[in-house]
């Protein structure tokens, strides 16, 4: 977590929480117009991965500079490489078994293919494996982008807003799973839940746990790759 050591007051992360908030948003609504207006038809398939493409790179720009507000940098918040081979082995454990549970006992009790989120997903990836391949790098660069946001970004200028301290830490913790998980609505109820039960709280206390953001970034990441090739494996 963020470890400022300037005084910075409320009004600072209040501003840095909200431009952070305006310029995500637009870089999530982007990233899914220009695509779509320079490649013919509805998007699907490969096209997801402009879409992971223009996140990262304009969405971590975007974040850099809402976090400047507050006297923060990426760093500061996580985005670092200490350590990173065994916060990477962390994640991908904590991904595999994820999607062990996932693929083995939740999905197909609860209805498979003819789940919200799973039926949403495979109409995207489309019906070729070139489909797959732009949901793995999807997965990778949204991932990280979305990693820097929630966690690195959002949780920390929230905290900051309320004045810091353990009260303000798990209210902001709250509203990070809250959030991420609202903001996957698209996929129905069944990816709400889901995405708030791993991206939201999983993820946040692996980021409360780990300190760093790499832990967080290969886990959603992995976790996003692996749903790919198993719904396509199992339910194409």
């Amino acid at each position: 977590m963020a470890e400022n050591p300037k005084t910075v007051g409320r009004g600072r992360y209040l501003a840095a929480l909200l431009v952070g908030l305006v310029l995500y948003l637009a870089v999530a609504v982007g990233s899914n117009v220009i695509p779509s207006v320079f490649l013919p038809g509805d998007l699907a398939g490969f096209d997801f991965a402009w879409i992971g493409i223009i996140q990262i790179i304009f969405g971590l720009l975007a974040i850099a500079l809402a976090l400047r507000i507050a006297r923060l940098r990426l760093r500061d918040v996580g985005l670092r490489l200490d350590g990173w081979p065994k916060e990477a082995l962390i994640g991908a454990a904590v991904a595999l078994v994820f999607a062990l549970i996932q693929f083995t006992v939740i999905i197909p009790a609860t209805g498979g293919a003819e789940r919200s989120d799973v039926a949403t997903n495979l109409a995207q990836i489309g019906p070729t494996i070139w489909g797959v391949v732009g949901f793995i790098i999807l997965a990778w660069t949204g991932a990280a982008t979305e990693e820097v946001f929630f966690r690195g970004h959002f949780l920390n200028t929230l905290k900051g807003t309320l004045g810091g301290g353990r009260m303000a830490l798990i209210a902001a913790a709250i509203a990070t799973v809250v959030l991420f998980a609202a903001l996957h609505g698209y996929q129905g109820w069944a990816g709400v839940v889901d995405s708030g039960i791993y991206g939201g709280i999983t993820l946040t206390l692996l980021y409360l746990w780990r300190r760093t953001l790499t832990a967080c970034i290969v886990a959603h990441a992995f976790w996003n790759s692996l749903a790919a090739i198993l719904l396509f494996a199992l339910y194409a």
